[in-house]
């Protein structure tokens, strides 16, 4: 796995964005817009939305006034951060763009695009769980470690990267934003793709509120958990007929979670000793 030195130096090191004083920033140099390729690990799957448009609008009109950070690669670069600011630069008809150049490795680069798009809120729910997959399991970094570089709780990275177990059409309503992560952490209490894709459905149609889902999820898992009991009951019942019919006697079967018995009734000495004998010779 690389070493994680220079991130160890601060984020200020490779970000100028994050260095308070522009007087320490280090100086870009310009460069044609068809010389950068975007970064293989960005987690941002998505740039046509409102938020686009409106920087797409800036640029046309101002210019780009933040460099792009970038690495080389090849005969040109490889975007780190500011994928966004390099596409709208090319919807607006620029030709050359500011930028930084940084040699970092994989690891970093997929770091530096994720905490980016993070902190400026740019990922829906699956992106941001693909993206933390990715950093745990292609680079070996911990949950632990992740939570301490991207400055959320463990738990909430645990929670985001459980929702790439959702079926597909789930992780797209997460993606199109007709569900909110809410809505999809709700849907991971249910047992099955179907009955998951079920819950979907009735979220969209009725557009219910996420306390609303939760609420309808736990009446619909009580309600099993009813069903299951009573299912259960039925058998023990059966058992007990059967056995009372056998020994000629009334039995009780009690179940619990982890053990029962079985009590076996008589009423004088003489039922006590057939059923000892009958008990004896099985």
């Amino acid at each position: 796995m690389p070493q994680k030195g220079s991130l160890g130096k601060g984020l200020g090191a490779l970000l100028p964005d994050f260095i308070d004083d522009i007087s320490t920033r280090p100086s870009f140099i310009l460069c044609g817009i068809e010389e950068l390729s975007p970064n293989r690990f960005q987690s941002r799957k998505d740039f046509n939305d409102n938020e686009q448009k409106r920087l797409i609008a800036s640029i046309r009109k101002n210019g780009i006034i933040q460099p792009i950070i970038v690495r080389k690669s090849g005969h040109g670069y490889e975007i780190i951060a500011g994928e966004r600011r390099w596409r709208a630069a090319q919807a607006a008809g620029i030709k050359d763009v500011p930028i930084l150049i940084r040699d970092v490795e994989d690891s970093d680069a997929a770091e530096m695009s994720l905490i980016e798009n993070i902190q400026r809120a740019d990922l829906n729910a699956i992106e941001e769980a693909e993206a933390y997959s990715m950093l745990m399991e292609k680079f070996g970094i911990s949950q632990e470690e992740l939570s301490t570089r991207v400055g959320k709780d463990r738990s909430t990275i645990a929670n985001t990267v459980r929702l790439l177990k959702l079926p597909q059409e789930a992780k797209h309503a997460l993606r199109n934003k007709t569900i909110t992560a809410g809505h999809a952490r709700s849907l991971l209490a249910l047992d099955s793709p179907g009955e998951q894709i079920q819950f979907l459905h009735v979220i969209q149609k009725k557009a219910l509120s996420v306390r609303d889902t939760e609420r309808l999820i736990q009446n619909r898992k009580n309600t099993r958990a009813k069903a299951e009991s009573i299912k259960k009951d039925t058998s023990l019942l059966d058992l007990e007929n059967l056995l009372s019919t056998r020994l000629l006697t009334a039995v009780h079967v009690s179940q619990g979670k982890k053990s029962g018995k079985i009590e076996i009734r008589f009423k004088t000495a003489e039922e006590f000793n057939r059923l000892v004998t009958l008990l004896a010779s099985i």
